[in-house]
């Protein structure tokens, strides 16, 4: 009896951590899950064929919750996300990232968010951004939205992302097991490459609500090396987009979008083809750049670009690039163009 009493107060949690040579940050990672002020968690290692000392840094953790599995081969950062929720066990699962670190009391949040309402189906939560030394450097997650709305349904969600682009923090996630098991099965990186967790969220949201807590309860880490950094560099298309236009494409996802929604994805659309361009322009391909920057603006989305700060510093990032081009300024213009892209192109 005392046990059912203190699973339903404190049900189980399952952490799992997907990590492939990650021997620069797993120790802290592990450390700050351990350390949770909710102790009812149990935590699966799970490692994609790792081949630097990422095994033996697990390994030297002495603590009965944790479990370690191993791939005998990569299967892929989808894959290894997809070996996660077959683990998965307990009432609620987190798959949090073996990058990042976590506060102490963001599962205790989560657990305690998810008890006050059986329809909530995710938990998500703000987080600070951290560099490769895990010094702070910005903020990502809900504080971005205008409005103070926690809950969100499928119409509310996708609304905003067609506003503010992909703002959920995904290694924040905490999902209800059943759901994972149940309703999402794997994630569907064969169509959604990197954005495949922008989806899952998204198929959570047609049968769940979706709730977003404002504090900053975990440490995103960006740097250098990483994918997310390296997405910023990119030259083709946001992998985001495949999972937007594959929404769109529902007609009843249709019937709920208004005019300035359709505008708000509009001007998505130009700040990817922007900063693609500036890539492009960066890396000395100007004929690359100047393809992408045609026929960008329409006199439409005017009203749109002076009600976002991004939006607006995305334009003003485009005309420079445009006279930069025109007058053959390469030399003069790297340094101003590698500021915009580092202080915008988040």
């Amino acid at each position: 009896m005392d046990k059912l009493i203190m699973e339903q107060e404190n049900p189980l949690v399952c952490i799992c951590i997907p990590v492939y040579n990650a021997e620069r940050t797993i120790r802290e990672t592990i450390s700050s899950i351990i350390n949770q002020t909710y102790k009812n968690i149990e935590i699966h290692v799970v490692d994609n064929a790792s081949i630097d000392n990422t095994l033996a840094i697990v390994s030297e953790f002495n603590d009965s919750r944790i479990t370690i599995h191993c791939n005998g081969v990569n299967i892929g950062g989808e894959g290894n996300f997809n070996r996660c929720i077959e683990l998965a066990t307990g009432k609620y699962t987190a798959i949090f990232h073996a990058d990042d670190v976590y506060e102490p009391n963001i599962i205790e949040k989560q657990v305690s968010c998810f008890q006050t309402d059986i329809n909530i189906g995710a938990v998500f939560t703000a987080a600070k951004t951290i560099d490769s030394a895990g010094a702070v450097t910005g903020s990502i997650g809900a504080s971005k939205l205008s409005s103070n709305t926690a809950v969100f349904d499928f119409n509310l969600l996708f609304k905003s992302i067609l506003k503010f682009g992909n703002f959920i923090v995904c290694p924040s996630a905490m999902v209800r097991t059943d759901i994972y098991k149940d309703q999402i099965l794997w994630w569907r990186g064969d169509l959604f490459r990197s954005s495949a967790d922008l989806d899952v969220w998204l198929r959570i949201a047609e049968y769940h609500s979706i709730v977003f807590l404002e504090e900053e309860l975990m440490r995103y880490r960006v740097d250098s090396n990483q994918f997310s950094n390296q997405v910023r560099l990119r030259c083709e298309r946001a992998d985001f987009f495949l999972v937007t236009d594959y929404y769109l494409k529902n007609s009843k996802i249709q019937k709920f979008l208004i005019n300035s929604d359709r505008l708000n994805y509009e001007m998505l659309v130009i700040n990817d083809k922007v900063w693609r361009s500036i890539n492009q322009y960066l890396n000395g391909n100007i004929e690359e750049a100047t393809l992408l920057l045609r026929g960008l603006m329409s006199l439409k989305l005017f009203p749109a670009i002076f009600c976002s700060r991004r939006d607006l510093m995305t334009v003003a990032a485009s005309i420079f690039l445009r006279l930069a081009i025109t007058f053959k300024m390469y030399k003069a213009s790297v340094v101003v163009l590698n500021y915009f892209r580092a202080k915008y192109n988040k």
